[in-house]
């Protein structure tokens, strides 16, 4: 994942245990975890306007040939 490893992530972990804290990472997982969440359901929501304004531009009559 981006190139990094077991080790290195192993170092993140602990350089966030030691400036914020062991009571603060419970509730700053959560909070990341619910802005992932919701990112996800924008891009989602985004996606599905983006798929049905294309449907409705579409003309359901065929094209004629000249």
């Amino acid at each position: 994942m981006f190139g990094i490893g077991g080790q290195e992530i192993i170092i993140i972990g602990l350089i966030f245990l030691v400036v914020f804290g062991p009571s603060k990472l419970p509730q700053m997982a959560r909070d990341l975890g619910r802005f992932v969440n919701d990112a996800r359901r924008s891009m989602d929501e985004f996606k599905s306007e983006l798929v049905s304004s294309e449907d409705e531009d579409e003309d359901p009559r065929p094209k004629r040939k000249r």
